[in-house]
């Protein structure tokens, strides 16, 4: 004798047939609801980033300062002639801030300090001051800077992004000469912005490798002042973690300063080259 159907057992196809959609349209719903994956990571999603690196650099100084009245001042190698270091190796760090998509925002931060003795072989003229040969010239050169750049990237894409901008400049220097144990001594500073047209690129060798490229440039003269102020740099990353990346680059800057009818006037540049090897922490 055939026994009959259980409700239930007849019920089980029509239950599973409205429970597989209902499923289907939960899974959809979250799948929505789940953020989109994160960009691959490279300087061109960055939206911040902090390096820090040691640079070893060789530093070039001409000045020529010129009295009140008289003949003109001596030119003047720093190194060859006040016995200042060629060498300049230090920390230097850098902070970028993208603001929105297209703009960056770029402060670093470079401090050169020297010292020097020398006995001169030759009398010289720094300023109103006259320092006769033979003498025990100390010297001391300083030189401050802090940069702030911003520019905006009109192309941009997966693996490029090139942007052009305006940087701002602070600088501070100070030149010091005196013969121990004697009055003689001249100090001289100056402080003050300087602008320059800027130009940032970056391209994307591969998911990990990336190429980046900057250069700063203006001569201007107003008046009897007359500035210039160049800076390259090129630079290759390695992304070893999507917040974390090595890089190594190579920088060439020159800054000059002339000025004309001023008590003191002259001439002071001053020349950085070399390499420098940084981390890069970024998010």
């Amino acid at each position: 004798m055939n026994r009959p159907r259980r409700p239930a057992l007849l019920l089980a196809p029509l239950l599973l047939a409205a429970v597989v959609p209902v499923r289907a349209a939960t899974l959809s719903a979250m799948d929505d609801s789940l953020p989109p994956p994160l960009p691959n990571p490279s300087p061109i999603t960055d939206h911040f980033a902090f390096d820090a690196g040691f640079f070893w650099g060789r530093v070039s100084t001409f000045g020529q300062i010129n009295p009140g009245k008289g003949a003109p001042g001596t030119p003047l190698s720093g190194e060859s002639d006040l016995g200042l270091t060629n060498q300049v190796y230090q920390p230097r760090f850098e902070l970028m801030i993208r603001l929105e998509q297209r703009g960056r925002l770029r402060v670093d931060f470079l401090d050169v300090r020297r010292n020097g003795e020398v006995q001169l072989a030759n009398s010289i003229q720094y300023g109103d001051q006259a320092f006769a040969a033979g003498q025990t010239l100390q010297s001391t050169i300083d030189w401050r800077q802090m940069d702030i750049t911003y520019t905006y990237s009109f192309l941009r894409g997966e693996r490029y992004e090139l942007g052009a901008g305006l940087g701002v400049h602070l600088i501070e220097a100070q030149a010091i000469a005196q013969v121990p144990s004697t009055p003689q001594r001249v100090d001289y500073s100056q402080a003050g912005p300087f602008a320059s047209a800027a130009l940032d690129g970056t391209f994307l060798i591969s998911s990990r490798w990336s190429l980046n490229a900057r250069a700063q440039y203006l001569k201007l003269t107003v008046n009897s002042f007359t500035g210039l102020l160049e800076d390259y740099r090129a630079d290759l990353q390695y992304r070893w973690r999507r917040n974390f990346a090595v890089g190594a680059s190579y920088e060439h800057a020159e800054d000059e300063v002339v000025m004309r009818n001023h008590d003191p006037s002259g001439t002071v540049r001053l020349t950085f080259n070399g390499p420098q090897l940084f981390v890069r922490v970024s998010y």
